[in-house]
């Protein structure tokens, strides 16, 4: 398993909009307690529409195929090249040169076949996990952590901000490690040649170095997207012609729009023109279902906007 060391990170900052709420806030001057009697824009549903249990493994499942679908892009001769840098550290600390040698030209040996397979690749993934982080709340206390925050923001306890805001999160976390190959080899094949000068001490340096420069991405999915998907999925399975599937199909629908509005409440995206969208979908799509009309139509258009949005925030 790869243990980067410091690597260069890059992140998203999904919670800069609502610092900058809470700071504008303060600088209007208004009271603290002007945000308390913000609306909880709905209520949460009574009935969900499927299991509870089934709705989870679905979920949980996006997890499986997310970890999957990012360990398959993993290129082997990469992964092996890293191995073989460790492998050329762990001989040097033993103060075998000839071992460390033979871990550096096996290693070199395979980032150049990969270069010579595609002469413009710039970043291979080595390495990928998938983490999964879940607020389970509603939207009052979204509301009420929220004015935390901001509260915490007008009275400068930033570390408490910090702990607060991280409570708004429910997402799942896809990191990948990546190589850079511009870089990597030439630092490899460096090495190499201050090993052959026994100059040890600065051939641990250089792969160091180069251990250093390892990227990592990170992809957030946000969950309640992930579980508006589902439900949508499984209303548009359901006979709604039968008069008790289609109280479940509304029901479905109500905490998928629901779940909309956690999403856009937590900050994922912009509240922007697409969340609304996304609710009148719908509304359209209950007023379709409640008149016993052809709602195939609308349940693949959702889908197909649902998806679309659910890439651009987390890309």
């Amino acid at each position: 398993m790869l243990k980067p060391l410091n690597v260069m990170k890059k992140t998203k900052l999904y919670l800069i909009p609502l610092l900058l709420m809470g700071f504008v806030v303060g600088c209007n001057g208004q009271d603290r307690g002007s945000n308390a009697n913000e609306e909880v824009k709905m209520e949460k549903p009574d009935q969900l529409g499927m299991n509870k249990d089934s709705l989870e493994v679905q979920v949980q499942q996006q997890a499986v195929d997310a970890r999957e679908e990012n360990r398959s892009a993993l290129v082997a001769e990469a992964v092996a090249a890293i191995d073989n840098v460790q492998s050329a550290l762990s001989n040097l600390e033993k103060k075998d040169k000839e071992a460390a040698l033979a871990d550096l030209e096996a290693g070199t040996g395979k980032l150049e076949i990969l270069m010579a397979r595609d002469p413009n690749l710039a970043f291979v993934p080595i390495d990928a996990s998938v983490k999964t982080v879940d607020l389970v709340a509603d939207l009052e206390t979204i509301k009420m952590i929220k004015e935390a925050v901001r509260e915490a923001i007008e009275d400068n306890y930033f570390q408490t901000v910090r702990e607060e805001a991280a409570n708004l999160a429910s997402e799942l976390q896809i990191t990948t490690v990546e190589m850079p190959l511009a870089t990597f080899p030439t630092a490899m094949k460096l090495a190499a040649s201050m090993i052959e000068r026994d100059s040890v001490d600065e051939a641990k340096i250089a792969l160091y170095t180069a251990m250093n420069t390892l990227v990592v991405k990170e992809e957030r999915i946000p969950l309640p997207i992930l579980r508006a998907q589902a439900m949508i999925d499984q209303a548009k399975s359901d006979d709604a012609s039968d008069e008790d599937k289609k109280k479940e199909v509304l029901q479905l629908l109500d905490n998928a729009e629901y779940q909309l509005t956690l999403a856009e409440e937590l900050g994922y995206g912009k509240r922007d023109k697409e969340y609304a969208e996304l609710n009148k979908a719908i509304k359209e799509l209950k007023k379709s279902v409640k008149d016993d009309g052809d709602s195939q139509g609308l349940f693949d258009s959702l889908k197909t906007k649902l998806s679309n949005f659910r890439k651009r925030i987390a890309s």
